[in-house]
């Protein structure tokens, strides 16, 4: 029932899109055939005249020569050296030159349909041999990924120079005449697309992944790394090199290369969250690790390190693609691809955490399993509701004090309906997999808890921790959680600034410790741009326009100059616009990333207080 809900929303939002790769080449395939009529009767008219003038023929030649004419294109004579067709071509001048045009444009655009049905033939075989195995997987998506961007480079060079060839003859055929600007911006958009994509094809983009935690070697926390050996001996698997300890609401384990602290991590890496650890009794602890130690045996990490540079790659390409304005349709195509082997990846990333639960099981219990899974699920989602609550308040906080909140919190939310909710739909927060649900984790291990029982595992009390076994726990969770709280309040005040309108000089002195007063000046005495939170003003202008009042911007070139063009409401018919001579000021770039940013808070603000008082 699931994948029968999930594949109409594929269709709609990957496959539709894609068939835009095609779009191009067709209209280009029919517009060169329809060019190809018109001339084709252009140039017979011309060979009509000529046999009509020919008096080297007879009555009854002339009536074979038009009979042939007739049943044979006549563009053909301008093609060929025989000597009935090429009779008459010196006599076609420039007829000639264009019909030798559509016909590259119509065999252009036949080559760049067959690409793309190849494409998709690729993309098809690949993407479904990804779902046979592990190693077909791999092996699929590196062919898939090989072959599609080279396609993909040649469509975007293709339709680039059809797109070119389209801007005059559409005009010219049509319009009987051309538009050396739109030629040209077309060219340029072209040429900029395909140099876009030949750089993204051959730059790597990096593999840092930072983790916020702290590095525990072995000699401070003695007790955990014999039970991880314990546990890898119990697996017959290779432990790992380092563990770290963070606050995240995870646990987790990866060979890919770490940052931690402005250093690199090589090896396998396990991931162990302090605050989850004083959540969870020994034996459902070691429950989760030999779960994590099941994915080192089961190949998942390794795979995972294999697929990372790629899929890295990829999502680059996928995003140069996408801003790349008229490789836009090629995007579609791409994304498609990804989008079809996200589900095989999806699936045997699910597959292979339930295969890690169950060798979790064997070596520790279906019920610790079951237990920890419940508490994980229960403390991610209690945090997420403490953290979107502190956000959404609109008032600056004195003291986050997220930890303790979710602390002194968590006993009252796991006595309320609101955990059932949560937990029923609960997947368990990882930067590499995506889990399946608690209820199928669960069942995978043959262990049925009703919500009753999930309450009761969330309301009692922990014996005995690991956390226990760490050094120096509690100064590892104070300066990572000091850190944290420090981020979060900042992006809350930044949203401050941006939801406030300011009613009171509080709020205002607010606004504008994020959005303070400008001054940007002109290459010339006397111009200059001034903006703040709620407007801008120009010396040019008889008084400031306030944001309230912009319906519209836009840049635009004139007379070999820019501007940034304001609609204005609220002043009449001819006075509604206002513009800002950007070639007059020093700091043009400033002023229109200025603008943009203040005009987005005034909009934001905006929205927020409608959404406020609709609530």
């Amino acid at each position: 029932m699931a994948s029968s809900r999930k594949s109409p929303g594929f269709v709609r939002s990957l496959v539709l899109p894609a068939l835009l790769l095609f779009a191009l080449p067709l209209f280009g395939l029919w517009f060169a055939g329809h060019a190809s009529d018109r001339f084709d009767a252009q140039v017979f008219e011309v060979i009509e005249k000529q046999i009509g003038r020919d008096t080297e023929l007879s009555a009854e030649e002339r009536q074979e020569a038009l009979a042939f004419y007739r049943e044979v294109p006549a563009s053909a004579a301008c093609a060929s050296d025989g000597e009935e067709l090429a009779r008459y071509r010196n006599s076609l001048g420039e007829a000639c030159s264009d019909a030798k045009q559509f016909g590259w444009a119509y065999l252009a655009s036949w080559v760049l349909l067959a690409l793309g049905l190849a494409s998709t033939g690729v993309a098809l075989l690949c993407g479904l041999a990804a779902f046979i195995s592990r190693p077909f997987q791999y092996g699929s998506f590196v062919v898939g990924w090989l072959v599609l961007r080279i396609a993909s480079a040649l469509q975007v060079l293709g339709q680039g120079v059809l797109l070119v060839w389209l801007s005059y003859w559409v005009t010219a055929l049509w319009a009987d005449r051309y538009y050396p600007k739109l030629i040209g911006i077309m060219a340029l958009l072209a040429a900029a697309a395909v140099f876009l994509v030949v750089v993204a094809i051959f730059r790597r983009p990096p593999m840092d992944f930072d983790v916020e935690a702290e590095e525990v070697p072995e000699a401070r926390a003695p007790e955990l790394w014999a039970c991880v050996r314990r546990l890898c001996e119990r697996l017959q698997t290779t432990p790992p090199d380092h563990i770290l300890a963070g606050i995240d609401t995870n646990f987790f384990v990866t060979e890919n290369d770490v940052r931690v602290d402005g250093r690199i991590l090589s090896g396998r890496t396990l991931f162990v969250s302090l605050s989850l650890l004083r959540l969870l009794e020994r034996s459902e602890a070691e429950a989760v690790l030999a779960h994590e130690m099941g994915h080192l045996l089961g190949g998942d990490t390794g795979h995972g390190k294999r697929l990372a540079p790629m899929l890295s790659h990829f999502g680059h390409y996928l995003e140069t693609l996408y801003e790349g304005g008229v490789t836009r349709p090629v995007f579609y195509f791409m994304a498609a691809y990804r989008g079809l082997f996200e589900l095989s990846l999806g699936r045997s990333r699910r597959a292979s955490e339930l295969a890690a639960d169950r060798l979790a099981a064997g070596v520790t219990s279906g019920q610790d399993i079951a237990r920890s899974l419940v508490k994980v699920g229960a403390y991610s989602s209690f945090r997420d509701r403490v953290e979107a609550k502190l956000f959404a308040q609109d008032e600056q906080h004195q003291s986050v004090g997220i930890s303790q909140r979710v602390a002194h919190g968590f006993s009252e939310y796991a006595q309320s309906e609101a955990v059932h909710d949560d937990l029923q739909g609960a997947v368990t927060p990882h930067p590499f997999d995506s889990h399946p649900p608690l209820g199928a984790r669960m069942e995978n291990v043959g262990v049925h808890l009703k919500p009753a029982d999930m309450a009761q595992v969330l309301l009692e009390p922990v014996e005995s921790s690991w956390a226990e076994a760490f050094e120096d726990a509690e100064a590892i969770e104070a300066r990572l959680w000091g850190a944290y709280e420090a981020r979060f309040s900042q992006a809350h005040d930044l949203a401050l600034a941006c939801r406030y309108e300011p009613s009171t000089d509080e709020e205002r002195q607010h606004v504008e410790k994020f959005f303070p007063p400008l001054v940007f000046e002109g290459k010339e005495a006397g111009y200059e741009v001034r903006m703040d939170y709620a407007q801008v003003s120009c010396s040019e202008w008889e008084g400031p326009v306030e944001f309230e009042r912009i319906a519209s911007a836009s840049t635009a070139d004139r007379m070999f100059k820019k501007y940034l063009d304001l609609k204005v409401t609220g002043e009449g018919r001819f006075k509604g616009g206002r513009a800002i001579c950007l070639s007059k000021l020093k700091e043009q770039d400033a002023v229109l990333e200025a603008f943009e940013r203040y005009l987005g808070r005034h909009r934001f603000m905006k929205a927020h207080r409608s959404d406020s008082q609709a609530a």
